[in-house]
């Protein structure tokens, strides 16, 4: 489980397409909503092709996220 505030990236086939996308707080779920449960990490230095997780990467987690 990754406890850290910082988004990680991911990758997750998504309606036959790869995306790449980023988590936070909960690393089942990507900040665009995508279910990205059981898919491995990717290189942080990844670039994320993902359109709305590329837009909200950078912001704040949830308030309710805990480390």
């Amino acid at each position: 489980m990754n406890t850290s505030l910082a988004p990680a990236p991911v990758k997750a086939t998504n309606g036959g397409s790869d995306l790449d996308h980023i988590y936070c707080c909960d690393p089942d779920l990507a900040l665009c909503g995508t279910d990205v449960s059981d898919v491995p990490e990717i290189d942080a230095d990844s670039d994320i092709n993902c359109v709305v997780c590329a837009d909200l990467d950078g912001g704040p987690c949830s308030p309710n996220c805990t480390p």
